[in-house]
């Protein structure tokens, strides 16, 4: 959904009135329309026309839908790809807007929408970057007496960081999770310290880091939260800090791989310290780090503005000697 006009795009979806295409459910139970429509979705050869058809018809049954099946269509509506030869090419709007009309009707419910009917939906409003839309459908699910789980609110930490509300991802995150018996994992940790650090915040996701790190969570960081909060510090060019984060890890037990390390050698050349950052290199190696094409690069470009033709040469021929 492009950011310009997602309201003129969902208003013209929730006041369409009835289709006049080809009916999709005639002669056929709900689950097997909603099958055949998914396959269509996924061959790029349903208009928002014959989706609202099939809705129109689904109303009006007295049986309700399975859900899954449903799940379904909407997952494959929503994944529609923008450049679906069909008019589908605002699956993101649509979807959204069909599960409007499910859920407002007046008869009996299409469906009952289950944990994973909403965790589509935040998924479209996180992949839309909607996150006013995701907050209300979140309240809609928590209305709806389920039970949120990481699945559910993985997406709503992720629409909120690419916001800049990460105040409001950390309250969900820190508060509201655990209030709601949902225990944070370190994929939730993760995203709100890409945020933080996307905002030059990266001191605070230290902070929440070493919270994480004490055991006074219910997860430690991984290698991702740790990379996440060091590249956070390099950019901010504080590289002192970074520095001493990457020796903390390790002294936490927790393993650098090739993007901590990378990151570490990049600055190191940028800052003109290239004998450094080979030092680091070699350690990685002696610990079983496998070097990428991304790592020899930084070393050879560092060497190459240094001067340190020597060292570029000794380099360049261990890379030969690896198969590079």
């Amino acid at each position: 959904m492009a950011h310009g006009e997602p309201a003129q795009a969902l208003l013209h979806h929730l006041r369409r009135s009835s289709s006049t295409s080809t009916s999709l459910l005639t002669h056929r139970p709900p689950h097997v329309a909603l099958a055949a429509a998914t396959a269509r979705v996924r061959s790029g050869t349903l208009t928002p026309e014959d989706a609202h058809n099939l809705f129109d018809e689904l109303l009006l049954q007295a049986t309700p839908v399975p859900a899954r099946a449903l799940n379904a269509f909407l997952a494959a509506l929503a994944r529609a790809p923008a450049s679906a030869p069909a008019a589908c090419s605002d699956g993101l709007s649509l979807t959204v807007a069909l599960f409007s009309r499910m859920s407002r009707g007046h008869g009996p419910p299409v469906a009952s929408p289950t944990v994973h009917t909403y965790g589509i939906l935040l998924d479209c409003c996180c992949r839309a970057r909607h996150p006013d839309l995701a907050l209300a459908f979140f309240g809609r699910f928590l209305r709806a007496g389920l039970k949120a789980n990481n699945l559910i609110v993985s997406p709503l930490l992720k629409v909120l960081c690419q916001a800049k509300r990460t105040d409001e991802a950390a309250d969900v995150l820190l508060h509201r999770m655990p209030h709601l018996g949902c225990e944070p994992n370190s994929i939730s940790y993760n995203m709100v310290f890409k945020g933080l650090c996307d905002g030059s915040r990266s001191q605070h996701a230290l902070d929440l880091l070493r919270m994480m790190a004490k055991q006074e969570v219910g997860c430690s960081p991984d290698v991702v939260s740790y990379n996440t909060v060091i590249h956070g510090f390099l950019k901010e060019g504080k590289f002192s800090t970074a520095s001493n984060l990457f020796h903390e890890m390790v002294q936490q037990g927790v393993v650098p791989d090739v993007v901590t390390y990378n990151s570490m050698i990049d600055a190191l050349c940028k800052r003109g310290r290239s004998r450094e950052a080979r030092q680091i290199l070699d350690c990685g190696i002696l610990k079983g780090l496998k070097p990428n094409i991304v790592t020899y690069s930084t070393m050879l470009h560092g060497y190459a503005k240094e001067g340190c033709l020597v060292d570029m040469n000794n380099l360049y021929n261990l890379m030969i000697g690896q198969g590079w």
